[in-house]
């Protein structure tokens, strides 16, 4: 009889463990993918959606998030960006692009694509600091391209 009773102590301490790492809850959810626009809550278990309902119960949180008033979207892609802050040389780079970093994420914005800051001149001064900085999301590939004949062109 004491195993079972041990045993049915620890599956009671078990299904009182919270089964979401985060909740988002109450915000304004627009997933064109799944044609969801509406006020829902979003669960997230090491790192990825684990639920998208209305009122997911707040104990089956470790964290939660309030964003009500708010959107809660999966990451926007920026299609014309300047994030090549250069050399320093005014004409070579782009003297009002912005650091990608500072700029994308607290606007959503997860991909960016720039949009000619730099040249087939000037290439490798935005690939280290730049490209190579921000690597791509585990899955994603990352395509640069900025010279004649694609001489700089590397596909990872």
């Amino acid at each position: 009889m004491r195993p079972l009773s041990i045993l049915l102590m620890a599956a009671a301490a078990l299904a009182q463990q919270p089964q979401f790492d985060l909740l988002i809850q109450g915000g304004h959810v627009i997933d064109p993918k799944n044609g969801i626009s509406k006020v829902m809550d979003v669960a997230i278990t090491a790192g990825r959606i684990a639920a998208v309902a209305p009122n997911v119960p707040a104990a089956q949180a470790k964290r939660i998030a309030n964003a009500t008033g708010l959107y809660v979207t999966p990451g926007l892609i920026d299609i014309h960006v300047h994030v090549y802050t250069g050399t320093g040389r005014r004409g070579l780079t782009g003297d009002s692009s912005v650091a990608p970093d500072s700029f994308s994420f607290r606007s959503g914005v997860t991909t960016m694509v720039d949009a000619g800051t730099s040249g087939w001149r000037n290439f490798p001064g935005i690939e280290t600091p730049v490209i190579a900085a921000s690597p791509p999301a585990p899955g994603a590939r990352r395509l640069s391209c900025a010279a004649p004949n694609n001489a700089f062109a590397h596909p990872e």
